[in-house]
C-alpha cells in the first residue's frame, strides 16, 4: 500500500466516524457534509421507517425509503436521538476517485441504554473536489429493530 492508498483509507476511516458523530449530535450540517452534493441514504429496510412515516415525520424521504440530497438529509439529522457504534469497518476497494465500503453499526437508546437496532451499511464513496471523501450512496441494511411505537425523536 502506498501512501496515498494509506491516506485514502484513512480518510475514509474518518468519515465513517465522522457520520456517527454528526447524526448522534444531530449536527445536520455535519451530516449532510459527510455525504456528496447529490448523495442519498437508503432506510427502506427499516420497518420503523414506516411507523414514522404514518406520524408525518419522514417530508424528507420519498416514498421508497430514500433520503436525497444535502438539504434532506440535514432535515433527517435532527429527528431521532441516538448513540451509534460503528465497527468492522471494511474498504472493499479504491479505484482513483471511487471507493466501496461497508461496515456494521449498532445503535442504542439514550433513554435507556438499549439495543434499539443493527445493521450494515453497504456504502459508495468518492473523493470530491475538496479532496475530502464522501458518501454518494448508502444502503442501511437493518438485521435487528426494537419492538417499541418510536424511537426517542430530538426535541422530546
Amino acid at each position: 500500500m502506498d501512501s496515498q492508498q494509506l491516506a485514502d483509507h484513512l480518510l475514509i476511516l474518518n468519515r465513517y466516524a465522522a457520520y456517527a458523530h454528526a447524526v448522534d449530535t444531530n449536527d445536520g450540517d455535519a451530516y449532510a457534509d459527510c455525504y456528496a452534493a447529490d448523495g442519498w441514504t437508503d432506510i427502506s429496510s427499516f420497518k420503523t421507517v414506516s411507523k414514522l412515516a404514518e406520524a408525518g415525520l419522514l417530508s424528507f424521504m420519498d416514498q421508497r425509503g430514500i433520503i436525497r440530497g444535502r438539504e434532506n438529509l440535514r432535515k433527517s439529522a435532527s429527528l431521532v436521538k441516538l448513540h451509534h457504534v460503528t465497527a468492522n469497518v471494511f474498504i472493499r476497494s479504491i479505484d482513483g476517485d471511487r471507493a466501496r465500503g461497508s461496515a456494521h453499526f449498532v445503535v442504542f437508546a439514550p433513554d435507556d441504554g438499549r439495543v434499539e437496532h443493527y445493521g450494515r451499511y453497504e456504502d459508495e464513496l468518492m473523493r470530491c473536489p475538496d479532496g475530502q471523501w464522501r458518501i454518494v450512496s448508502r444502503v442501511d441494511v437493518a438485521l435487528y429493530e426494537r419492538d417499541r411505537p418510536l424511537p426517542p425523536l430530538a426535541g422530546r
